[in-house]
């Protein structure tokens, strides 16, 4: 990562592309420091980027990679896979979000998919997901790949951020609400903190100023510029 405050570019920059797009990514790999993306997997294996378990109304988890590859996104955006990503970034480091949720379609109780997406990360890149189990598992196979928790409001943060260190999570991936400046410093002091998904330029420099490691936001160009003066 680069030097504070890194900007994160959520799902690449969806403000002015759709999610998980190569132009998106590309895009805001221009002015972002980092890009933030969501893994799943095709019926016939492929390592999808979908924020959502379906694209354009087919269940990703349940249709061929041949068939997602000709959907149109919006104004002719394809979805794109997570080894086409990563070749396309080779320069910028990656949160790759694993999307293994029990109760949507496609969900691995091996957790093959948190294990195929550590196998590709490269140095500088992070495993995240909101399955702790998936997590995990991740840490056991692959020690060395940094991996980070994400979490919603409605999680106790102090339980959360006290699993990470006991897990070996490097990094906590909260909904930016929770973060407050009376217990920012404790959690900071522990764990890189990614807040998602910050918007407004007010509430970024506020985080910043808590000392959280990065910024997650739907418009990395709008917030590099207040944060950092970039054009």
């Amino acid at each position: 990562m680069t030097e504070l405050p890194v900007v994160v570019g959520h799902r690449g920059w969806p403000s002015r592309f759709p999610d998980n797009t190569l132009a998106g990514f590309l895009a805001a790999s221009a002015i972002a420091d980092a890009i933030e993306l969501d893994v799943r997997r095709s019926a016939d294996g492929k390592l999808v980027l979908s924020h959502d378990p379906t694209l354009v109304g087919l269940v990703v988890s349940e249709t061929a990679w041949s068939v997602l590859a000709e959907l149109d996104l919006g104004n002719g955006h394809k979805p794109a896979l997570l080894d086409e990503a990563l070749a396309a970034l080779p320069d910028t480091p990656v949160q790759l979000e694993v999307k293994n949720v029990p109760d949507q379609p496609g969900f691995e109780p091996d957790h093959r998919l948190a294990l195929e997406a550590a196998e590709r990360a490269r140095p500088g890149d992070t495993v995240s997901s909101f399955n702790h189990v998936s997590l995990e598992v991740v840490r056991r196979v692959f020690p060395d790949v940094p991996t980070g928790l994400a979490i919603e409001r409605f999680c106790p943060l102090d339980e959360c951020v006290n699993y990470c260190l006991d897990a070996g999570h490097s990094v906590l991936v909260p909904e930016e609400t929770m973060i407050e400046k009376s217990i920012a410093s404790t959690i900071l002091a522990e764990l890189r903190v990614f807040p998602w998904t910050v918007n407004d330029p007010d509430r970024a420099r506020e985080l910043v100023g808590f000392g959280v490691s990065g910024i997650i936001t739907d418009d990395p160009g709008l917030i590099s510029q207040h944060l950092k003066g970039n054009p």
